[in-house]
């Protein structure tokens, strides 16, 4: 259990030199595969999406109250449906895992947060594409999935260059906008002082 945990230049792969791919890995959740689980530090919750809880056949009556609202980068709200208590499976650590499932549209299944690599006392390295983690047995690890992790990644790459599109577009459209108001405010002067 006192292992050093360590990350070095043979765990980079090729191809992956110059990435900025999220961790992305495949875990056994509640006896259910779950692929597409989104390891992220910067998260205090662990959210688990409703398609996917249904996915998983549990009942929504197996949910507890949620005594806390989720906000988004943008400072949106989201009320969890409830919390639930899932047992998740990183070999040989099994760690019950309390979620907030929360219906909204993502491309990941779940997300992970720090408490739960806490718990493993983890360290997720998303340059090396790694979570590894400390056990009886030795330095366990779990590889990040790359195919996956490029996958989301172009998406957002797509979704922000069409963001960034949008925004220049209205931007435009109000830069002609205010030049008009500027003409119209110029011709009521001009015809006020006529």
């Amino acid at each position: 259990m006192n292992a050093p945990i360590t990350f070095d230049a043979e765990d980079i792969e090729e191809d992956m030199e110059d990435h900025n791919n999220p961790l992305v890995l495949t875990l056994p959740v509640a006896g259910c595969n779950i692929k597409k689980i989104l390891i992220d530090g910067g998260s205090s919750v662990n959210v688990l999406f409703y398609d996917t809880f249904k996915r998983m056949e549990i009942n929504d009556e197996q949910l507890m109250s949620s005594y806390y609202t989720i906000y988004g980068f943008n400072g949106a709200p989201t009320k969890p449906f409830g919390d639930i208590v899932l047992q998740v499976d990183a070999r040989p650590m099994k760690v019950d895992t309390r979620f907030s499932v929360v219906d909204a549209p993502s491309t990941y299944n779940a997300i992970i947060g720090r408490r739960w690599v806490h718990n493993l006392k983890g360290v997720a390295a998303t340059y090396h594409q790694y979570l590894r983690f400390p056990t009886l047995e030795g330095v366990m690890e779990i590889k990040g999935d790359q195919v996956t992790a490029r996958e989301f990644q172009a998406l957002e790459n797509q979704l922000n260059n069409e963001l960034d599109e949008q925004w220049k577009s209205r931007r435009a459209r109000n830069k002609e906008a205010a030049k008009e108001k500027e003409i119209d405010l110029i011709s009521k002067k001009f015809l006020e002082g006529v």
